[in-house]
């Protein structure tokens, strides 16, 4: 393998395997999507890719390999962020030589210290937060106050911070075409400077308010999300063209993923039916939302197919840095939750490294996923309900029961899985938070391994 091969990370925001047509959806909501079904063709599917409930515990858990839990990256309110301690995938390729650029979404941190580029990016141009701020400058309520819009970011470094434009609906319109012409520049750049790059490129779609731009506008046979659908594709397309152009995609790690399920609460219902098959979405404890689209391609260098091996996103940080061949440039003095998964992309041998992860809601651990089995103790409906405390834990064969409507009321009880692995492998991880855990809400120079005064 290549030593220092390219990254581009193509992250999408709230969406789900029943929007693209690779996995069995996109035009049942009146969306094609050629650009992924191809690179799923050529590539490999996970059809057990699971991620985090909330937009920055998955995009936390990206950069660290360490679960929500153990960052204080537990919620997409504000005051969540990376603490100065933590070390990202960015940092490692960084100390490799890589050129790190980050377009869009960070959301790991919104002051100084906790932004993208203090977190081993050397560009960033983007928002620190959600996308549906660019509803406010629009409302007669907001305008009535003196308060400030949110605005799109750029950064040249730590310390190098500018307020770009104000960010409204007509700039999120078009926002995806200001990361697409930077994000090709920097590889062109690095291309030119003979330097491997990583692109970490997060599309503002699925994310409400879902503005198709002009160009797209009843493009599909659905309304304005399949319009955004189609947009998805066809800038992930765009990339990949500029990829071919630079005779660099045989030595370029590419990966199309999701960070959560599609949002079926605040959008509702017109986003239904989008979890493809399985229930519920966004902010959901479902399956509709824990798995989603995940797609990984490096021509004659991994594996290509579909698998059902169970794949976390915590997994992607050490299980690059031993594809490049620099697994020792991983943090050796913290627990990471994420396992090289290296030898299984690489087709070296059939199965997982995983046959389980924790499951959190903000700060609560609500369960674990255990090969084809789910434990929850709590249960989140959706976006708008309550955390509900179950009086017994509930078990499911997702293999036979995937929309989690029958637990227990099968001829087997499966009650071994609780005992047997889900008690055990929750006091085993309950334990190790001692050691390295930052809580939610920990100032920027918090360092748990510190002694306490």
């Amino acid at each position: 393998m290549s030593e220092r091969p390219n990254l581009l990370f193509f992250h999408v925001d709230n969406i789900s395997t029943g929007d693209f047509g690779c996995y069995g959806g996109g035009i049942t909501l009146g969306a094609e999507t050629p650009n992924v079904d191809r690179f799923a063709d050529d590539g490999l599917k996970l059809t057990n890719y699971n991620v985090e409930a909330q937009c920055t515990p998955t995009r936390s858990a990206l950069m660290t390999g360490r679960h929500s839990v153990r960052t204080g990256c537990t919620s997409v309110m504000p005051g969540n962020g990376l603490v100065s301690w933590e070390t990202t995938i960015a940092q490692s390729l960084k100390d490799i030589g890589y050129r790190n650029a980050i377009m869009g979404k960070w959301h790991c941190g919104k002051e100084e210290g906790r932004y993208a580029t203090d977190h081993g990016f050397d560009y960033w141009y983007g928002i620190g937060d959600t996308w549906d701020v660019a509803m406010w400058p629009d409302d007669k309520f907001f305008k009535r106050t003196d308060l400030e819009p949110e605005y799109v970011i750029e950064s040249t470094g730590p310390g190098h911070l500018e307020n770009v434009k104000v960010l409204d609906r007509e700039v999120r319109k078009d926002i995806d075409l200001d990361f697409l012409e930077k994000g090709e520049q920097w590889m062109r750049d690095s291309v030119a400077a003979d330097e491997p790059f990583f692109l970490y490129f997060n599309h503002s779609n699925m994310h409400f308010p879902t503005l198709p731009r002009d160009e797209y506008i009843d493009s599909s046979d659905g309304g304005p999300v399949a319009d955004c659908i189609q947009m998805v594709d066809g800038d992930f397309g765009r990339l990949l063209d500029v990829l071919d152009e630079l005779g660099i995609r045989d030595n370029t790690i590419v990966i199309f993923a999701g960070d959560n399920g599609r949002d079926t609460t605040f959008h509702a219902p017109n986003n239904q039916g989008s979890e493809g098959n399985w229930r519920g979405g966004y902010f959901s404890t479902y399956e509709g939302n824990n798995r989603t689209v995940g797609l990984v391609q490096w021509a004659d260098k991994l594996r290509t197919g579909a698998s059902d091996e169970m794949f976390h996103v915590v997994d992607w940080y050490p299980t690059l840095m031993h594809i490049m061949g620099h697994g020792e440039h991983l943090p050796a003095d913290r627990v990471l939750d994420g396992v090289d998964q290296s030898r299984f992309l690489a087709g070296e041998q059939d199965t997982s490294e995983r046959e389980h992860f924790m499951m959190f809601f903000d700060e609560l651990l609500v369960g674990m996923r255990y090969r084809n089995f789910k434990v929850l103790t709590h249960v989140v409906e959706n976006g708008f309900a309550p955390i509900q405390k179950l009086a017994t834990p509930h078990i499911y064969n997702l293999t036979v029961n995937p929309d989690e409507n029958t637990p227990y009321n099968f001829n087997e009880v499966h009650s071994w899985v609780l005992y047997k692995v889900f008690m055990p492998k929750v006091a085993e991880f309950q334990a190790s938070l001692q050691h390295d855990a930052v809580p939610k809400g920990a100032p920027l120079d918090y360092d748990p391994t510190a002694p306490a005064p």
